[in-house]
């Protein structure tokens, strides 16, 4: 466990190695939230001060978690409200370029703009995705992080090629922020999206946005709600869109309150500790691991183990207490795989005990070796 984590984390009764999953909540957030509940039992809360307030502590917080000015960072229930909101700039015939087998939540709201706004959507290979970019493209949208596997995308790369014909930049960093560096306004990446109940560690129904303030006049706020307003207490009734906030806030949905309560002390507990010891901590722990197997490591805090037979695989996992992501193959003679991930909560023996558990389920090579 990572000295800063040791505070707030208890030592678990399993290893835990699911974060892409869901992140497991600090102790101040689990003490924010018993707080919050008490108060909304005994009907004795302030919803503005004690709840609703502490999602502009979220935004202070997310600014430096995803290298994008406060001013810029949307709050959202999930990924594919802003994803939807990005593709509502696009016009008939834009190009959306993505990568095959992308993320839903990214794929379904292109493929709805290609559908009712007369947008078009081009898949191409993942690794491929910066060579793809056309003088057609409108918007390339991409996961840094896959999540199904850990392989990350060239990011810098993929923004050069955007900036060379005029198109804007999405990236759903879900897996990537709180790790990995997400850098959106040096990268000139346009829109960031982040489902925070992960690596982000925060209750689910917390979700970030990051829109560059170039893209605010051409990107309708298509969910705004009383909470978009600039004084957004001050405008219930008879708003004007002239009462828009002079912030990203303008694109922010109502606040699911309890979930962003939760969210302060997870996103501050985060941005405690320095972000090179964030991705070093934890991607060496996947990278370890990787090794230990035969496998390629993937940069990331994120590794897709190939296993057979699943079944007994997965067995041997809750055998020994370690709790991962076993999918089903993902098609006919598709292998399996053991999806880990790991965060400031695991430490390099957890790391070497789940590939000595997995080490026998691996396919071997010809010459023996885990492949």
């Amino acid at each position: 466990m990572h000295p800063t984590a040791r505070a707030e984390y208890d030592p678990l009764p399993r290893t835990y190695l699911n974060t892409a999953g869901y992140g497991l909540p600090t102790a101040a957030t689990v003490a924010a939230l018993e707080e919050a509940l008490a108060a909304w039992r005994a009907g004795s809360a302030d919803w503005v001060n004690d709840w609703d307030v502490l999602g502009e502590r979220c935004r202070a917080a997310a600014g430096p978690l995803l290298g994008a000015p406060v001013d810029e960072i949307a709050l959202l229930p999930a990924v594919s409200v802003g994803a939807s909101v990005a593709l509502g700039g696009l016009a008939p015939g834009d190009e959306i370029l993505t990568a095959e087998g992308e993320f839903a939540s990214i794929l379904l709201p292109a493929l709805v703009a290609a559908r009712y706004r007369g947008a078009t959507v081009r898949q191409v290979p993942f690794d491929a995705l910066a060579d793809h970019v056309g003088p057609r493209t409108a918007l390339v949208a991409t996961s840094q992080v896959r999540s199904n596997d850990g392989r990350m995308q060239d990011i810098p790369a993929v923004a050069a090629a955007a900036r060379s014909v005029g198109a804007a930049v999405l990236v759903d960093a879900t897996h990537a922020a709180g790790v990995l560096p997400v850098d959106a306004e040096a990268l000139g990446l346009d829109f960031v999206l982040v489902a925070a109940y992960k690596h982000l560690l925060c209750p689910r129904g917390v979700a970030l946005m990051r829109i560059a303030r170039d893209r605010w006049e051409s990107v309708p706020p298509a969910v705004a709600s009383w909470r978009s307003a600039g004084d957004a207490y001050a405008h219930y009734y008879g708003p004007t869109l002239a009462d828009l906030a002079d912030s990203a806030g303008r694109y922010d949905v109502s606040l699911a309150w309890h979930a962003w309560v939760g969210a302060v002390p997870a996103l501050e507990f985060l941005g405690g500790v320095p972000a090179g010891e964030r991705r070093d901590w934890c991607v060496s722990l996947a990278d370890e691991t990787a090794t230990l197997l035969g496998l390629p490591p993937t940069g990331s805090s994120v590794l897709a183990v190939p296993v057979s037979p699943r079944d007994e695989a997965a067995a041997a996992l809750r055998t020994a207490g370690i709790v991962t992501s076993v999918p089903p193959p993902a098609g006919t003679g598709a292998d399996a795989q053991v999806r880990l991930s790991f965060h400031l909560y695991n430490d390099m023996s957890q790391a070497r005990h789940v590939a000595d558990v997995l080490a026998p389920f691996v396919p071997q090579n010809p010459g023996g070796r885990p492949r």
